[in-house]
């Protein structure tokens, strides 16, 4: 990649403190929460089969009805998805809820992380480590 594509992806992100997520946990918590939902519903109608026989109207009619209900939880899954991402989270996990946020600690780029269910940031990790690297936000306080 090169340096100015660097530089725009860096300026992107949004850096925030512990204190900034966790003022922003309700709203993260209420769009994450409609998300994983979403998600799940969609999973589930997207394993639907319809057969139509003989071009049976009644048969098209439910057809389109159930395209028109994808297509708007579709809709209403990837606005919650925006909201998500303008708040400057990064949706990790739709199953579980799981939700990274940029920081620095000691001049090192890590990511608070957060999963649906948790009061307030109890972890944090190396941009590497990934979701098993979860450390206790106190180890953050003793590395001081």
């Amino acid at each position: 990649m090169a340096r100015s594509e660097n530089k725009k992806q860096e300026l992107s992100k949004k850096y925030f403190v512990i204190e900034e997520v966790e003022e922003l946990l309700p709203k993260v918590e209420k769009a994450m929460a409609e998300a994983v939902k979403l998600n799940k519903v969609l999973d589930l109608l997207s394993s639907i089969e319809i057969e139509v026989y003989d071009e049976n109207q009644d048969d098209l009619k439910k057809v389109t009805k159930l395209n028109k209900q994808f297509h708007m939880l579709s809709f209403k899954f990837y606005r919650n998805m925006e909201i998500l991402e303008d708040m400057g989270c990064i949706v990790k996990d739709l199953d579980i809820g799981l939700v990274d946020f940029y920081s620095r600690f000691e001049g090192k780029e890590i990511l608070l992380c957060w999963k649906l269910g948790e009061k307030g940031i109890k972890y944090w990790h190396d941009v590497e480590a990934g979701y098993a690297g979860r450390r206790p936000i106190m180890d953050l306080r003793k590395e001081k």
